[in-house]
């Protein structure tokens, strides 16, 4: 059953990540295709329609065409406008359906800089991917880190990754055959998109390693460890929008403390943890062009 597919592969991917990093990751649903339906979605040289099994309660997108595609050739595109903002260095998971021929897809974030209500390649930003294949049986989950190294800039000017810490306009699928590819009509689907966020470096006052302790916006909370309350000092260099939010071990969203826009200077802003268990919890610091992550600790 898919629903039981889907959650195999996302506890195996979840616990691959912890495996790997000392923090639990965050995970940000993009979109799971449980509506019974596809809002937001459009296709391009494809069909594509909702597919629901009553049983299981699992959804997906079904994305295909009624005709055979030849070899290398562009088969379409599927694209959700969706305002969403990656994280930076996420790892993007997608759950989708092989193909078992040879046939890849590019994922893509589309950025409206013109902010004009629609995405133009002239003047706006496509941040893609490499191509990923579907050349396997099944249903898996596909990784992809949202980072130099795996992704390219698109643009007609002189931009660069930073444009991926703003709020994206979408995300879009484009789909192309191989030169292996066996002639024959493409039926693929997707059944989840998320964004998982590594919540980043830990603030630890013993390390030794300075790059890992300096924070950009002089970060601190004091007292921590606390027992009821703890006050978060920062600052800022430039007038910029600011978001800090709480996070739990689990990278649960606790408290937004700060959200707004900010002139130069120094500021502080008091955490109250009286109703919250024992443990460690993290604050992130968000703004247009950086973002940190330290953690703090509620001992009694």
């Amino acid at each position: 059953m898919l629903y039981k597919i889907i959650i195999r592969g996302i506890s195996v991917f979840i616990m691959i990540l912890l495996f790997h990093n000392t923090t639990f990751p965050q995970i940000n649903i993009y979109d799971e295709f449980g509506k019974k339906d596809l809002p937001g979605w459009t296709w391009n040289g494809v069909e594509a329609k909702f597919s629901f099994s009553q049983d299981n309660d699992s959804g997906y997108a079904i994305i295909y065409t009624n005709h055979s595609v030849k070899p290398n050739t562009f088969v379409g595109t599927f694209q959700k406008q969706l305002p969403f903002v990656f994280s930076d260095s996420c790892l993007i998971n997608i759950m989708v359906k092989g193909v078992s021929n040879d046939l890849n897809f590019i994922f893509s974030i589309l950025y409206d800089v013109d902010r004009n209500g629609i995405y133009n390649e002239d003047q706006d930003i496509l941040v893609s991917s490499k191509p990923a294949t579907l050349m396997f049986n099944g249903w898996k989950n596909v990784i992809l880190k949202l980072s130099p190294e795996e992704f390219e800039i698109i643009s007609n000017f002189d931009d660069n990754f930073s444009v991926t810490q703003s709020e994206s306009f979408g995300v879009r699928f484009d789909f192309k055959t191989g030169g292996e590819y066996n002639e024959s009509p493409f039926e693929t689907g997707i059944a989840l998109i998320t964004e998982v966020m590594n919540l980043g470096i830990e603030y630890d006052p013993v390390k030794k390693d300075k790059k890992d302790t300096v924070s950009y916006f002089q970060a601190s909370n004091y007292p921590n460890p606390f027992s009821s309350a703890t006050t978060i000092s920062y600052t800022l260099q430039e007038s910029t929008y600011l978001k800090i939010t709480v996070y739990d071990r689990l990278g649960r969203d606790i408290e937004t403390l700060v959200d707004g826009e900010h002139s130069p200077g120094t500021y502080s802003v008091e955490f109250d943890g009286s109703a919250l268990e024992t443990g460690t919890y993290f604050y992130r610091i968000y703004t247009n062009s950086k973002t940190e992550v330290w953690k703090m600790v509620i001992e009694r």
